[in-house]
């Protein structure tokens, strides 16, 4: 199945920012990044997943020199580098090809929940921040953690995994892993906002706050329906992404978090 952002429906609603929120949750996030981590304007900021590079202008007018990464690099985003002298890296975010302790900031915003391994992903975010750096952590969240909730193909590829693979890595949790990594559904790699916090924590960060902006979700998915972008064949906001907070008694909900290195 395509990537529901990949879809001309869908980015006749979200535009150039395909998440809940939009820019003004992630301007919310820089603000929290500055005054509780001293996240400067001047630093070096990856936004990690650049897409179309909504969040690299907005970077870039905040005084932050920026660079993007992302697999498939859109020509909207090359364009917003090119006017903002930043720099895009196209390549794979599980494996980040960043040195150690290069980069002052990441924004990570909807994306982790697409990879097989997202504390991986947050180890290597570790490895790569100097100390004192700053992690912008946004993602699509689960409200409803029962293991009766998860579906049955999802706890049997779980079940495969940790008998093949003899146990099941650090930190991972019955049908929140082997699952996940497809690239094209957000909601199948959610996580609730607890189990995404101690994946934060496990990965060596220090949370400095959460904020629950699942009303962010909620709006997104009304304007979908409001302009008729339900899609088709599975794309639409009961499709697989993290645009839906329908089915399931709005089971979905959408956080935010800033989460910090150790200094030196």
């Amino acid at each position: 199945m395509s990537a529901l952002w990949e879809s001309e429906s869908f980015r006749r609603v979200a535009g150039t920012v395909w998440r809940p929120g939009g820019t003004a949750l992630t301007l919310r996030g820089l603000e929290l990044c500055r005054s509780l981590c001293g996240l400067a304007p001047g630093g070096l900021v990856l936004d990690m997943g650049c897409g179309c590079g909504a969040t690299l202008e907005l970077l870039h007018q905040a005084g932050y020199d920026v660079m993007g990464l992302d697999r498939q690099v859109q020509p909207e985003a090359v364009s917003a580098a090119g006017e903002v002298c930043g720099r895009i890296i196209r390549a794979d975010m599980a494996r980040l090809p960043l040195a150690a302790g290069s980069v002052d900031g990441l924004v990570c915003e909807c994306v982790l929940s697409l990879l097989a391994d997202p504390l991986d992903v947050l180890r290597q975010c570790l490895r790569a921040l100097r100390p004192g750096g700053v992690l912008l952590f946004s993602d699509l969240t689960r409200r409803d953690a029962e293991a009766s909730a998860i579906p049955a193909r999802v706890r049997g590829l779980e079940q495969n995994s940790a008998t093949s693979a003899g146990a099941q890595p650090e930190g991972a949790d019955p049908g929140f892993s082997a699952a996940q990594g497809t690239g094209a559904s957000c909601m199948e790699g959610a996580r609730p906002a607890a189990l995404w916090e101690r994946y934060l924590k496990q990965a060596g960060f220090q949370i400095a706050t959460y904020e629950d902006h699942s009303r962010a979700l909620v709006e997104l998915a009304a304007r979908m329906v409001w302009y008729g972008e339900t899609g088709s064949g599975g794309m639409g906001i009961a499709g697989g992404c993290s645009c839906s907070a329908s089915g399931g008694g709005r089971k979905y909900g959408y956080g935010l978090w800033i989460a910090q290195k150790e200094r030196a």
